[in-house]
């Protein structure tokens, strides 16, 4: 087996669960696709992973890797009280008000 040790640093392993976490709050778009879809049960699973390796790696990291981790969840505990506080978005196919049918008649 290759196995490439910088590939798989600390810093790299809470870059991959935050951007899972912006994923999984519709901050970007699914990996592969143009979707954006919200799923606020996993964001917070993914969130409080990242608390969780904080509390376990304590003593362990260095101070760029503390700084980081904390960084990371502060924005992503910020982004998601907005995504949870936000209204939900209306379906596509669903007219919004400006469509055609709720416009005055002349």
């Amino acid at each position: 087996m290759n196995h490439d040790p910088e590939a798989t640093t600390f810093s790299a392993h809470i870059f991959q669960l935050a951007t899972a976490s912006l994923v999984y709050m519709g901050a970007a778009k699914l990996p592969g696709t143009d979707k954006v879809e919200v799923n606020l049960p996993l964001a917070k699973i993914t969130i409080d992973t990242l608390d969780m390796l904080k509390t376990k790696t304590e003593g362990n990291r260095t101070a760029d890797e503390t700084a980081l981790l904390d960084d990371v969840l502060y924005q992503l505990r910020l982004a998601f009280v907005k995504a949870e506080s936000a209204p939900p978005e209306p379906a596509k196919n669903e007219p919004g008000p400006s469509s055609a049918a709720d416009a005055p008649k002349t």
